[in-house]
């Protein structure tokens, strides 16, 4: 289901659903972060649902707090992302501990190509989220991420393109969530 007319980067609160349709498996790059065979194929069975806060905290700084949850799976604590490039360390349940940073950025300043593509006016003019995930204390993976509402087969919808890079593999893959309304 397409977002609200009215949802943009400024505000992408609400609870989404991924669509396995319109996104890459996730398999692929789950594998390659280390994550083992038979959460890869639970994941992949599942459905992953996100609820999205989007506001702004007590210094004025913009934040996003993400719930996600996938039947069957506990995915941890929710996720508390403060857009200032600045790193945050998060111990995960599924890929353990990761250093993530995330800010706002004009689409025209992301560096990969990939990253830049099939996004809506509104994403060009108020800029998109990126966010950058690694290991802690490894260089075996990296994931730089673009967030935003992008256009898919002529419906707005909440994207995330991601620019992987494994050991010895480059990928990029999207997902593409349904809205499901308001959390």
């Amino acid at each position: 289901m397409a977002v609200p007319a009215s949802m943009t980067t400024l505000n992408l609160s609400g609870k989404f659903s991924i669509n396995k349709t319109l996104s890459h498996p996730p398999e692929e790059i789950l594998e390659l972060q280390g994550v083992a065979m038979l959460k890869r194929k639970a994941m992949g069975a599942a459905t992953l649902t996100v609820n999205l806060k989007h506001y702004k905290n007590d210094s004025g700084k913009e934040c996003l707090s993400l719930e996600q949850t996938i039947a069957g799976l506990d995915l941890g604590v929710p996720e508390e992302k403060v857009l200032d490039w600045v790193e945050q360390t998060k111990d995960t349940k599924l890929i353990g501990t990761v250093v993530t940073k995330a800010k706002r950025v004009k689409v025209d300043e992301v560096e990969n190509a990939y990253l830049k593509e099939g996004w809506s006016a509104d994403t060009l003019e108020n800029g998109c989220i990126m966010v950058h995930v690694t290991p802690e204390g490894k260089d075996s993976w990296s994931a730089e991420q673009t967030w935003g509402i992008g256009e898919v087969k002529g419906e707005r919808r909440h994207v995330r393109r991601i620019a992987f890079t494994g050991p010895d593999k480059k990928l990029e893959h999207q997902f593409v969530y349904d809205y499901l309304g308001e959390n």
